[in-house]
């Protein structure tokens, strides 16, 4: 088998799925609550890592790591929207489940988020990516909610899986200018990119009120 056919079987081509839709990213942070969740049923949505829980009906399951997957094989493998990923070992032990997108870019630059096949621009982190993913999904609006990129009364999640503190500065010094220029590229490609995440400290793209939001679409 050539190198270009072993390619094809292992990367997946994002397709414009959901085309000119409004596409909810879900992260994880501490104000995304089961309430909020249940609002958006119905609607196209990107579950984040553990943000799953919060959201089995969520049309896209994300996950760009094998350390993530690991330690939850049965919840990926039992999930009934699409699944996509940039995990090897996801990808060899479920196959025909894991559709793995391959990321490019370097996410302290500007990001282009015209690529080849397989290719996202990839972010600093895997919620930073699913706006990538949400675009190349065919998205004309993607708004973000659970996208706090700070500590919220000590938390830093919306879930108690992550035990220990970690280094609160990493948001100031990494998260937050990794963003830089994303929301002059989306615009580029004629994609709305808005945040719904009440007293985020990502200040990259215009804030909205999800019920703004919901009432539109």
């Amino acid at each position: 088998m050539t190198i270009a056919a072993t390619r094809e079987l292992e990367y997946w081509s994002p397709e414009p799925l959901f085309k000119d839709e409004t596409i909810f990213c879900l992260a994880s942070g501490p104000s995304l609550t089961a309430e909020i969740c249940a609002r958006l049923r119905g609607r196209r949505t990107i579950a984040i890592n553990s943000s799953a829980v919060q959201a089995p009906f969520a049309s896209v399951l994300f996950f760009t790591d094998s350390g993530w997957y690991e330690p939850r094989r049965e919840l990926v493998a039992n999930w009934a929207g699409l699944v996509i990923s940039m995990s090897r070992t996801a990808k060899r032990e479920l196959p025909d489940k894991v559709k793995r997108v391959q990321g490019a870019g370097d996410p302290q630059g500007m990001p282009g988020f015209s690529r080849g096949p397989h290719v996202i621009q990839q972010g600093r982190s895997s919620g930073h990516t699913a706006v990538s993913l949400a675009i190349a999904l065919g998205a004309s609006r993607v708004v973000l909610l659970g996208y706090d990129m700070r500590f919220v009364g000590g938390r830093e999640h919306c879930h108690d899986e992550y035990k220990g503190p970690r280094d609160a500065g990493i948001y100031s010094r990494e998260f937050l200018p990794g963003f830089a220029g994303w929301d002059e590229a989306a615009r580029a490609v004629g994609v709305d990119v808005v945040n719904a995440t009440e007293g985020s400290a990502l200040k990259e793209f215009r804030m909205v009120k999800l019920e703004e939001v919901l009432h539109a679409v």
